[in-house]
């Protein structure tokens, strides 16, 4: 009897500390979870759906409002691929070709020496408390910093691999806003909206009056010209770096992780610089061709992002693969180029998983499957044959 309660016991106590590294470590995961429990069913029925990328093809099919593809191909303007192609849709990360693009420009043009040495810290001045701050510290580290800093060009990477908030907000700043928006307003023609810091919009969100709700201020800034709305936003971000009497306030006001809501934290991310898809992917083409000032230019952009060329996957389906993901609470996407190995075709592409209920995008993002369905379009005829379908019938459906 007695080496029976010894047993129990002794597995008692395994079965106590097990729990606690499970639960205890993961306690905001497990609060979110039966605190918005309403959230987390949202979409449930297309999770057993789409397991495969035909069930994929189905949802789009079945829901277009939530997607937008743009495939074109490089060199034959009859092969193109288009659903939703002038729906403004949040860029997020993918938006980071943007400023690599006018990064790779002062560089070019000799404003910029990519060997400058850049402390680290400075950077992390833009991490808002609770806000994907473990990307940039993870990210940083892969960097091996010496004294902590790092290279100009290195930099690049935790926007182009690492998509590091933090980082990109940096960036925004060191090569000038107004340089950025001169480069957006001659690439895009006004169909991509003002670059908008991410810290700005949550930063927002914090400093709110105290009896305006998140989702009364979301609206607020929704209903502004977007112009003022990215000048009031990037101001915030601005002011957080350099004031720090408004950097400790934040600090010490900014809720905790456990405490926010899904379905908050999806909204707020549509407030983020938005562009048309196919007026976006025709950059792309313009930076594949070797068309963005020269093609040395171009290449070095492009340089950035062919780490997912990387995949073993990925090359044994494609000569030559460029990418930049976006993975944010209800919403993925992802610019991608590359070219096939059985066709020898080439494409570029956008597509964009938008404002998705929250139980969807939790299955998509587990198992990256937006990024399979990607890159497929490009070396896998059948599946470029079954989404062209399936985007006719919406687009039919729509009108």
């Amino acid at each position: 009897m007695k080496k029976i309660l010894v047993f129990f016991g002794w597995f008692s106590l395994a079965a106590f500390i097990i729990f606690f590294i499970i639960i205890g470590f993961n306690w905001t995961a497990f609060k979110a979870v039966f605190t918005d429990r309403e959230a987390f069913a949202e979409g449930a029925e297309w999770v057993e759906k789409t397991y495969s990328l035909a069930g994929l093809v189905e949802f789009i099919e079945a829901n277009p409002h939530h997607v937008s593809i743009v495939s074109l191909n490089v060199n034959d303007p009859d092969d193109r691929l288009l659903l939703k192609e002038d729906e403004m849709r949040v860029l997020g990360a993918t938006g980071n070709i943007l400023l690599i693009m006018e990064y790779a420009r002062q560089v070019h043009e000799g404003m910029l020496e990519p060997e400058e040495r850049i402390n680290l810290d400075d950077i992390a001045r833009f991490r808002v408390p609770g806000w994907y701050g473990n990307q940039f510290r993870n990210a940083a580290r892969n960097l091996n910093p010496v004294d902590n800093t790092v290279s100009l060009e290195e930099t690049i990477i935790l926007v182009s691999r690492h998509y590091s908030q933090a980082a990109s907000d940096w960036l925004f700043f060191k090569l000038g806003p107004e340089n950025v928006q001169n480069l957006i307003d001659s690439l895009g023609n006004g169909s991509i909206e003002p670059w908008i810091p991410a810290s700005g919009i949550k930063l927002a969100m914090i400093n709110r009056d105290s009896g305006l709700s998140k989702q009364d201020l979301v609206q607020q800034l929704r209903d502004m010209p977007v112009k003022e709305r990215a000048e009031i936003l990037t101001e915030y971000a601005h002011t957080y770096k350099t004031d720090d009497e408004f950097r400790s306030v934040i600090q010490k006001t900014a809720p905790r992780l456990r405490d926010r809501k899904l379905t908050e934290e999806r909204m707020i991310h549509g407030l983020w610089t938005k562009a048309e898809p196919l007026v976006f992917t025709e950059i792309l083409k313009q930076l594949y061709r070797g068309e963005f000032i020269n093609e040395e230019v171009s290449e070095y952009v492009i340089s950035f992002m062919a780490w997912a060329h990387e995949d073993p996957i990925v090359r044994q389906h494609t000569q030559d693969y460029s990418a930049i993901f976006e993975n944010r609470l209800g919403y993925l996407s992802a610019a991608d180029m590359g070219t096939s190995v059985y066709t020898n075709q080439s494409y570029v592409q956008t597509v964009f998983f938008y404002d998705l209920p929250i139980a969807f995008w939790l299955h998509m993002s587990s198992n990256h499957m937006n990024h399979d369905f990607q890159r497929r379009l490009i070396y896998d005829p059948e599946l470029r044959r079954i989404t062209a379908e399936a985007a006719k019938a919406a687009t039919e459906t729509i009108q």
